[in-house]
């Protein structure tokens, strides 16, 4: 019985190859979409899973008031194991680090270079190819590095036992090397040397002083340790004891899991590279709502020819056919459509990866021998199948045979109901995910362009390194000499995302049981003025001023924390760090953070030595400019290479979540009008089959070609204006939701929402305009004649 259900359900899609063609391409469409997205959220549910004892792994936070941080002071590590006896392991990591590596006079700055205590490789699971992990990060002057690198270092000689030259100076040996970092990995790193390395020169870590907070911690707790939302609150508890017992700031502490680090921080001073879980989210409701329009385009046309079967329904009816016969016949052939359609998804998804991995930034690829992908896509085809085939088996098995032979249907008008408020779900679906495109569009060019506080454009800049930092007043003088690279500052920061600050804060009047973080800035007497800011009140830092060592700038915020006016500010007594001084300038508010943050207070002071060369290129003069410094660059620092960036693609490197986030929504966006316009396009052309005899007599009796179209098209139209009256609340509240996680954001205007509307009208407009002026333009008189 089967194989004849499916026999039947086979040349009924070959009787009607243009439906069954909207069908599966409607329904392979909608199933790539939602392959490709749930190839993307599960890579993002993945991280850090592969740990072997991920569910034992938490990194410690902080919560200091005002700000919340990924890092912790750098005796806590070990003050946590020895007191809290639930705790098993501390491992503490650095920030990442540059370095210069050398090996056979092959130099390679190296950016992503993390410092670790020695027992790391028995908690994260990160396997050496090459070494022995017990004794991998014993030595201080051991380095680890992963496969790729040790391919680009020693090609495919055996790295282990090799020397690298580490900034010109001393040999490091390699003591093993690591299988490459899993891309779900929050930890991203290419070389790893010991934490007691770091030690000979971090006086914090030689002291292990209290104070600071530089490391991130993770502890890895014993097996039977309970991690229900109690006992992590009482670990919490303890942490923040030992804190309170040692350092003077008050804080509080609190376990993360490990697995949530990728998907839920928002922390200050994190590494970088993290998700969002609100992306997650709105991704996954994107691909439920692509797959039910694709299913609803069934719904639609299986339902729109009805008429056409019902005559099969009422003779297998009288012959003996029960109803749940033909319900399993009907739900055959749209599980047939779901399974072809499925096999056409995996085609597109196959073809698509590699662009929508250049979208998404990710490195995702298709295993077909993995039975949880198949688990996965499997249940996409049924569900679909099942929702898709659903209404339409329910709906063509109830007809009465007596009726259906007499030649009258029962049900017309619900079913003709439905079909019009499945095509307005199709379009308010579309309508919002346009207005999604809009609002993330328009908010990524307001990031773009917005006031800063600070000229960011033609901004390029050098890290200073080696011995640039011993001829610093050698380089100045070149830097001045050069009219192409006069315009230049020193500052220990860029005011792009910067996390330094400090609570040992003085200023007349303060609250003494307030505690606020400044983050502050080192920069040199041309930094206001190179970088275009505006002085409010007081003056820059004079230069060569030995008095301005002890003066501070602060800004805007600063002032409004403290409680100071700008008429009176300027002169009054500042400490910040323990240094002394005065107020000698406010500078207008500028951000030095994402916008996602608002602007904090901050201290600007005087640098006598500098970490970046920041030069405001000459319209036009970029290339020259950058020529020059790099000759300046290798006549006073020739043991390392040339290397520079620009401040304004930095910026934007901050914000390719939310740019990544833009192009899915509007990729997404367009298959859902594409969707939506197929069956659309089916409808049209039924309605229009269904009219034809209308037609042709109103066209004999002088209705025109402009007429009948509008004929045609209205009932449509009115459909998408529905969805339009629909959808703008429901977009209006999700995006308003999404700008919320901005500090500054783009306020909703109108005509975002009229937009979206006028584009699916249109887009509607010129897909049901085909089929209408196809039938008004056919002759009336072949038509009559048929009938």
């Amino acid at each position: 019985m089967i194989r004849n259900y499916f026999t039947i359900a086979f040349w009924a899609m070959l009787r009607h190859k243009a439906f069954s063609f909207l069908n599966i391409m409607g329904l392979a469409i909608g199933m790539a979409c939602s392959i490709l997205i749930l190839l993307w959220v599960t890579d993002e549910l993945s991280y850090d899973r592969f740990h072997a004892k991920a569910s034992q792994l938490y990194r410690i936070t902080v919560d200091a008031g005002d700000v919340k941080a990924a890092v912790t002071m750098v005796p806590m590590a070990a003050v946590i194991q020895a007191q809290i006896p639930e705790v098993k392991s501390a491992v503490r990591l650095s920030k990442y680090y540059t370095h210069l590596l050398e090996v056979s006079e092959r130099k390679f700055e190296e950016q992503r270079l993390l410092y670790a205590d020695s027992n790391f490789l028995s908690v994260f699971t990160f396997p050496l190819v090459e070494g022995d992990a017990k004794t991998a990060l014993s030595r201080p002057d051991g380095i680890l590095l992963t496969q790729k690198m040790a391919e680009k270092y020693f090609g495919t000689e055996p790295a282990l036992g090799k020397m690298i030259r580490k900034d010109n100076e001393e040999q490091v040996r390699v003591m093993g090397v690591l299988a490459d970092i899993p891309a779900n990995s929050h930890l991203q790193f290419d070389f790893l040397m010991p934490m007691s390395y770091l030690a000979r020169s971090d006086e914090r870590l030689k002291n292990n002083q209290w104070g600071s907070f530089n490391h991130y911690t993770y502890l890895e707790l014993h097996e039977n340790v309970s991690t229900d939302a109690a006992s992590l609150q009482k670990l919490n508890t303890g942490i923040t004891n030992i804190h309170k017992a040692n350092a003077k700031i008050k804080a509080e502490y609190y376990l993360q899991p490990i697995t949530n680090i990728h998907l839920h921080s928002n922390f200050l001073a994190d590494l970088p590279g993290h998700g969002n879980i609100q992306y997650v989210q709105i991704l996954t409701v994107v691909a439920i709502f692509i797959l039910l329009v694709a299913s609803i385009n069934f719904m639609n046309l299986a339902t729109a020819r009805s008429a056409r079967r019902a005559k099969e329904v009422g003779l297998r009816k009288v012959v003996g056919a029960k109803r749940e016969h033909l319900i399993m016949q009907f739900m055959g052939e749209s599980l047939m459509i779901a399974g072809i359609s499925l096999v056409l998804a995996m085609v597109f998804v196959a073809l698509l990866l590699p662009t929508f991995n250049d979208l998404s930034g990710k490195q995702l690829s298709l295993h077909f021998l993995d039975w949880q992908l198949w688990l996965g896509v499997g249940a996409i085809a049924l569900i679909t199948g099942l929702v898709s085939g659903s209404y339409p088996a329910l709906f063509l098995s109830a007809f009465q045979p007596v009726k259906v032979l007499k030649g009258t249907l029962a049900g017309t008008h619900a079913s003709t109901f439905l079909r019009n408020g499945l095509v307005v779900a199709q379009f308010v679906v579309s309508i919002v995910l346009l207005v999604g495109t809009a609002v993330v569009y328009n908010q990524l060019q307001f990031i773009q362009h917005r006031n800063m506080g600070y000229d960011k454009e033609n901004l390029l800049y050098m890290q200073m390194r080696g011995n640039l930092y011993n001829q610093y007043q050698a380089l100045r003088t070149e830097l001045t000499q050069n009219p192409l690279t006069i315009n230049f500052t020193a500052t220990q920061d860029l005011p792009a995302d910067l996390h330094t600050g400090t609570t040992d804060i003085q200023w007349e009047g303060k609250d003494p049981n307030l505690q606020v973080i400044f983050p502050s800035m080192a920069v040199d007497e041309n930094f206001i003025e190179v970088m275009g800011m505006k002085i409010l009140a007081g003056r820059s830092f004079f230069k060569d001023s030995k008095a301005d060592k002890d003066n501070f700038i602060v800004n805007e915020k600063a002032l409004q924390v403290m409680g100071m006016n700008l008429a009176t500010a300027v002169g009054k007594p500042f400490s910040f760090g323990g240094t002394k001084g005065t107020i000698i300038g406010v500078v207008k508010d500028f951000n030095f953070k994402p916008i996602q943050q608002a602007i904090e207070p901050l201290v600007l002071q005087l640098n006598n030595w500098g970490g970046y060369i920041v030069i405001r290129t000459k319209p036009g003069q970029t290339e020259a400019t950058i020529q020059a410094l790099e000759k300046i660059s290798s006549q006073l620092n020739p043991g390392y290479p040339f290397s520079y960036n620009f401040l304004d693609q930095d910026l934007a490197n901050l914000y390719q979540a939310e740019t990544r986030m833009g192009h899915l929504f509007t990729v997404f966006a367009a298959l859902a009008i594409i969707i939506s316009c197929l069956g659309l396009y089916g409808l049209s052309a039924f309605v229009a089959e269904r009219r034809t005899k209308e037609i042709s007599v109103r066209k004999v009796l002088g209705a025109s070609a402009p007429q009948l179209v509008s004929l045609l098209s209205t009932d449509f139209l009115k459909l998408v204006l529905i969805a339009f009256v629909i959808a703008t609340p429901l977009a209006w509240v999700a995006m308003h939701q999404w700008l919320e996680g901005f500090a500054y954001h783009i306020d909703l205007s109108w005509w975002m929402f009229a937009l979206a509307g006028i584009a699916a009208l249109s887009i509607a407009l010129l897909t049901v305009s085909y089929q209408a002026i196809k039938s008004a333009l056919a002759n009336p008189v072949k038509s009559l004649r048929n009938e």
